[in-house]
């Protein structure tokens, strides 16, 4: 089932059935900021003005609770993006907590020190970034330092790494009965989805992954979503709205928003999703939970070089 959606079921950018005070503003920042209609969702284009198409995207995230930020972790204009949309409803008087993928759940009381401004010490070292092989803080900075003057709550986010590992290399099965249960997935079973799923974590390995050990990294990566939709769960408990930044690969099908929805059913979800495209590529439009924003891409080596070693 999807999930329940923040955006009005329209085929163009700034129509539909959202509330005028939802919505003030739309119409300026659609001049300002490019849209290209689609099915139910829209797309940004790269030549669009940011400042305006954040002003979008903070207008249409004022009618969901969950708002996620879909990332590729390398690309500094999509870091620059999730900054400039957390600021656009920072200044529509929203005041989320801010949920990340790369801090993990055993952190959190390290986080909220660091949070607190404990002692001057830099905020990638305290967070242990570098050495959690997260790419450079510096992309990152701009989101904390908002959470900070803003005093938004941080929440670490993902399922603690010596539990992903554990599951990754033994299964669901290696865990005590009611962790298991804690973040096992609750989807329906569902084997086209799965066998998609397999195959994308095998080709991201570039296929030098046992066969055997495929299913138990799916089961991982559902794991991690679980996970995160439960902490999501608990800062919606206490009143919050959330801002997820997380990697786009966790808002696919079957990834994290539809592990929330299973979890509460019709929480209201908006899925802004950074696409790298060359310019003037046009993209398939998206569902109507999503705005896709494209980007320009990075520059990078063959991934699998480092894999395979030396020839």
């Amino acid at each position: 089932m999807t999930p329940a959606i923040a955006m009005p079921s329209t085929r163009s950018c700034g129509g539909g059935r959202a509330s005028r005070s939802a919505l003030a503003g739309l119409a300026a920042a659609l001049a300002l900021g490019g849209c290209a209609a689609a099915a139910g969702g829209f797309v940004l284009p790269q030549d669009g003005n940011p400042e305006g198409q954040a002003r979008l995207v903070a207008a249409r995230a004022s009618l969901a609770r969950v708002v996620y930020l879909g990332e590729t972790h390398d690309n500094p204009v999509h870091h620059a993006h999730q900054a400039r949309v957390l600021q656009a409803m920072l200044r529509a008087g929203a005041r989320p907590a801010l949920a990340f993928e790369m801090l993990t759940q055993e952190q959190q009381p390290e986080v909220d020190e660091v949070m607190r401004g404990a002692d001057g010490a830099p905020l990638d070292a305290r967070l242990r970034w570098r050495e959690r092989g997260w790419p450079d803080f510096a992309m990152y900075q701009p989101l904390f330092e908002l959470a900070l003057t803003d005093r938004l709550p941080v929440l670490a986010a993902d399922l603690d790494l010596p539990t992903v590992r554990r599951i990754a290399k033994e299964g669901l099965g290696v865990l005590p009965g009611a962790e298991r249960d804690r973040v096992a997935s609750r989807l329906r079973p569902d084997p086209e989805r799965e066998a998609r799923l397999e195959r994308e974590i095998a080709e991201a390995h570039c296929g030098l992954l046992p066969a055997a050990a495929i299913p138990f990294m799916a089961q991982a990566w559902h794991a991690r979503n679980v996970v995160m939709a439960r902490h999501i769960g608990q800062a919606l408990d206490e009143g919050r709205r959330v801002v997820v930044i997380v990697g786009r690969g966790h808002l696919d099908r079957g990834g994290l928003p539809d592990q929330l929805h299973a979890l509460r059913p019709g929480t209201r979800q908006l899925i802004v999703d950074f696409v790298e495209a060359a310019p003037g590529e046009s993209l398939p439009g998206p569902r109507s939970s999503y705005i896709r924003w494209l980007t320009p891409g990075v520059e990078r080596g063959d991934p699998c070089a480092p894999l395979r070693g030396p020839r």
